[in-house]
C-alpha cells in the first residue's frame, strides 16, 4: 500500500510553514547584523574585551542563518512524496514531524539537514549554555547568553511537534547517545495518521494512462476537499464517484473556470468558453446528458450542494493559489 499526503491539509500547512520560517530568519539574520555591528564599533573604540564577544556571536548567528536559508529553499523545493512510508520499519520524529506540516521526509536527506534533529535541541541548548558559561569569566560583566536555536525551539512549541511527543515520545537519553533515533514504529504511524487525517491510502491501480490534464498538486488537493465536504466517493488514483447531482458538477466546473482554476493550467490553454470535458478526466459522470446542458437548470432546479461548493472553491483559491480575494460568483 502506498500512502499520500492530504492535500487540503498538506499544501497550505507547508505553505504557512514556509512563510514562517521565513519570517523567523529574518529575525536571526536582524540578530547577526547587530553583533556585527556591536563587534565594529567596539573595535574602533579599542575595546578588546567586548568585540571578541560579538565577534564569537556574529560567527555563531552567520553560521545558524546559512544553514536555514539552505534548509528554507530545500523545503520549497521538495515534492509531496511518503515513499518513506514504505521503506523503513521505524521512523525518526523528525520524519514523522515533517509529514504533518506537509513537507515530504526526503527532504531531511538535503544538505542543510543532515545530522538535525529537533529531539536533541534541549541536549544542544545545554551545551551552548555551558559553554557560554565558560566563557562569561573573560568577558566580565559584559558577557551576555543571547538565546540559540530559535527557530528550532519555535518548531518544537507547534501543536504538531507537541501531538507527536504525547502520542509517541521522543528519542531517550540513551537512545540519542547511541544515535538511535528511528523510534516511532511505521506502522503504528501510519494507523495513527490515516485516523488523524494527515495521510491517504491509494488504490495500486492508476485512473488512466492517459496525461491528467491538472498539475497533481491541484487535483489531490481537489479530491481532498471534495471527500471532505462528501462530494465524492474514491480512492485519488481511481475514477471519483460523484454523490452530489449532476447539475452541481457542472456547477463546480462553470466556477472553477470563472475563477481561474488552476490558473497555470488556464494560462496554458487560454480560452473564453468553458472545458466541460476536463472534469470527466477525473469525475465518474453517470448521466450521458451532456454539463453544458445540465448547468442550464440552475434556475429551475437549483444547484445541489452549492455551498459546500463554494467553499471548495473559495479554499483552492486562498490555499492552492495564494489568492486572499473573494471567489468571483455567477453573473458578476
Amino acid at each position: 500500500m502506498r500512502y499520500y499526503f492530504q492535500s487540503f491539509k498538506a499544501i497550505p500547512k507547508r505553505r504557512k510553514t514556509v512563510a514562517e520560517l521565513v519570517e523567523l530568519l529574518k529575525i536571526e539574520e536582524a540578530t547577526r547584523d547587530a553583533f556585527d555591528k556591536n563587534a565594529q564599533e567596539d573595535l574602533e573604540k579599542g575595546d578588546k574585551v567586548k568585540a571578541p564577544m560579538w565577534l564569537g556571536y556574529w560567527k555563531d548567528w552567520e553560521s545558524y542563518c546559512s544553514a536555514w536559508k539552505t534548509r528554507i529553499e530545500s523545503i520549497s523545493q521538495s515534492d509531496y512524496n511518503l515513499n518513506l512510508l514504505d521503506a523503513h520499519e521505524k521512523i525518526t520524529i523528525e520524519e514523522a514531524f515533517c509529514i504533518l506540516i506537509g513537507i515530504t521526509p526526503d527532504a531531511l536527506d538535503e544538505v542543510g539537514f543532515l545530522n538535525w534533529r529537533l529531539s536533541e535541541v534541549p541536549r544542544f541548548l545545554k551545551i551552548y549554555r555551558e559553554r557560554l558559561d565558560e566563557q562569561r569569566p573573560h568577558y566580565g560583566e559584559v558577557g551576555i547568553m543571547p538565546t540559540f536555536l530559535n527557530i528550532e525551539q519555535h518548531l518544537r512549541g507547534t501543536k504538531e511537534y507537541k501531538q507527536l511527543v504525547r502520542e509517541f515520545g521522543e528519542p531517550s537519553d540513551e537512545e540519542t547517545l547511541a544515535e538511535e533515533f528511528e523510534t516511532i514504529d511505521t506502522q503504528e504511524f501510519i494507523e495513527w495518521a490515516l485516523k488523524m487525517r494527515w495521510i491517504m491510502p491509494t488504490e495500486p491501480h492508476l485512473r488512466t494512462s492517459r496525461k491528467p490534464p491538472w498539475d497533481l498538486d491541484f487535483s489531490q488537493m481537489l479530491h481532498s476537499l471534495l471527500t471532505k465536504h462528501k462530494l465524492i466517493d474514491g480512492e485519488f488514483r481511481s475514477k471519483w464517484e460523484w454523490l452530489s447531482s449532476e447539475n452541481s458538477m457542472a456547477y463546480l466546473v462553470e466556477m472553477l473556470h470563472l475563477n481561474n482554476l488552476p490558473s497555470r493550467w488556464h494560462s496554458d490553454h487560454p480560452r473564453t468558453t468553458i472545458n466541460w470535458g476536463t472534469i470527466l478526466h477525473y469525475v465518474d459522470k453517470k448521466s450521458s446528458s451532456p454539463l453544458r446542458n445540465l448547468a442550464r437548470s440552475y434556475g429551475k432546479r437549483g444547484v445541489e450542494n452549492q455551498n459546500l461548493i463554494n467553499q471548495v472553491i473559495q479554499t483552492l483559491l486562498s490555499d492552492y493559489e495564494n489568492n486572499p480575494l473573494p471567489m468571483k460568483e455567477l453573473g458578476e
